[in-house]
């Protein structure tokens, strides 16, 4: 995906302050977002745009050394900046103090990738920049960009106000996955008549993540077989590997009880009570807090209406990617061991029909979101509801209502195939809804499809 797709809105920020960098003192940018969502291709962008005003620097904080990252460190800064660096450096203080000096006669961009590693390096670090921060800001004309995946750890470090670098950053920036209409764009890029059908499977499997995009896309990966087919690819396919690689890291030692709980989250928006009933457990509204407040993977549903409070509520997992991974990939773990990947393919295949169908709703309310037309979107279902044994939803359900800035009530009942949608069916479950919500005001309803995608 050679071609630099969207963020127009991030990179006019990031333009923006870097300017203020360099015409006025030194800012500090944090840059945010899950793994693998740009956050490095943007920055990079930003540098390669900007090198005939000054140059950027790129220092990834591996796993290694401090020793050893510094010394990579200086051979950048000799590289990009041409400066003079002694031998003797072996520490992030020594280099940072060096740097800062070097920009108080000439600006330049510093971007720290993965920033968050420190920690397991040198966690003295963080006090280090606070001190050398505070000291070189005003009088040197550097633009330090800091970026990190982990969240809970780019939380404690810069929100935390016992932390030494809380409210130290300028601006923070948190990367999201690629709208609904960059995807049409990049689907269009690589299979120009492509069809709803294949921009659906796209979203249901990536939800706008680039780097996920990227490699669908460089496989020549435009249609749903082939992308469940380049998943399901092998053993050790990076789709396979993923969940767990990123989720490990964010969770900690922890990750086994909070696996089983997104694992019965994947298989429909459930409540606390189905999820403690399945796993046996009782009192996890804990870690389900933990899972929504602190990692911001998994977030709360009430019905339209609802009060904060309110006990009617769901769970669903906010990151597509995530969803499909614990829908198939982790419950279907044992197929993987025993390399049996084509019976995974066709559990997935066999299963699409469904789970597509509520990322099609999914997408709609993304793109409802997008459009900025509404102060309200969300579902409805009858008060006191939930979903019953088999794990269908209540008999009144309104897949989406809306209120636009103007006041006017949307609803709508999203359904793959247009010959499903049943208008009497939907005028009932609205005059249920109005019993509760909207008495007396005007409800307009539609249908949704893959057609209107």
């Amino acid at each position: 995906m050679k071609k630099f797709y969207d963020r127009e809105r991030e990179m006019a920020q990031l333009r923006d302050i870097q300017q203020q960098a360099y015409d006025d003192y030194s800012r500090f940018v944090v840059l945010t977002g899950r793994r693998r969502v740009g956050k490095t291709s943007l920055v990079y962008r930003l540098m390669e745009e900007s090198k005939d005003e000054a140059p950027g620097l790129y220092f990834f904080v591996g796993r290694k050394t401090e020793t050893t990252l510094v010394r990579t460190f200086c051979e950048e800064v000799r590289t990009k900046l041409e400066e003079y660096v002694p031998e003797g450096i072996t520490t992030f203080r020594g280099l940072l103090q060096l740097l800062l000096e070097i920009g108080k006669r000439r600006k330049f961009t510093l971007f720290i990738d993965e920033f968050q590693e420190f920690d397991n390096v040198n966690s003295g670090v963080f006090s280090d920049v606070q001190e050398l921060w505070d000291k070189y800001k005003k009088e040197t004309k550097v633009c330090l960009i800091v970026s990190g995946s982990i969240f809970r750890m780019m939380e404690k470090i810069f929100k935390d106000e016992e932390q030494p670098l809380f409210g130290r950053d300028d601006c923070t920036i948190k990367l999201q996955p690629f709208s609904t209409t960059t995807m049409r764009e990049i689907l269009g890029d690589y299979k120009a008549d492509y069809t709803n059908e294949d921009l659906l499977a796209l979203w249901t499997i990536t939800g706008g993540v680039a780097r996920y995009i990227e490699i669908l896309m460089n496989n020549r990966c435009t249609n749903v077989k082939k992308m469940l087919h380049y998943v399901c690819g092998s053993g050790d396919s990076y789709f396979i590997e993923e969940g767990r690689s990123v989720l490990v890291q964010e969770f900690g030692k922890q990750y086994g009880t909070y696996f089983s709980i997104l694992d019965q989250i994947a298989h429909g928006d459930v409540t606390q009570s189905d999820i403690e009933a399945s796993l046996g457990m009782k009192s996890l509204g804990g870690q389900l807090k933990i899972l929504e407040e602190k990692y911001g993977i998994i977030r709360k549903k009430r019905p339209v209406g609802a009060k904060e409070g309110s006990q009617t509520v769901r769970y669903e997992i906010q990151d597509n990617f995530f969803r499909f991974w614990f829908r198939y990939i982790h419950r279907y773990s044992s197929l993987i061991e025993i390399q049996n990947l084509p019976a995974l393919e066709q559990i997935i295949a066999d299963d699409y029909p469904t789970f597509s169908g509520i990322a099609l709703e999914r997408w709609f309310r993304q793109k409802m979101m997008e459009s900025l037309r509404y102060k309200t979107i969300g579902g409805w279902w009858q008060a006191g509801g939930g979903v019953n044994a088999k794990g269908n939803s209540d008999e009144f359900e309104i897949d989406i209502v809306a209120e636009t800035l103007e006041g006017e009530v949307e609803a709508y009942e999203v359904k793959r195939n247009p010959k499903k949608y049943n208008p009497a069916r939907l005028r009932e479950k609205i005059g249920m809804m109005q019993r509760h919500l909207y008495r007396g005001q005007e409800v307009k309803m539609a249908g949704l499809s893959m057609e209107e995608m």
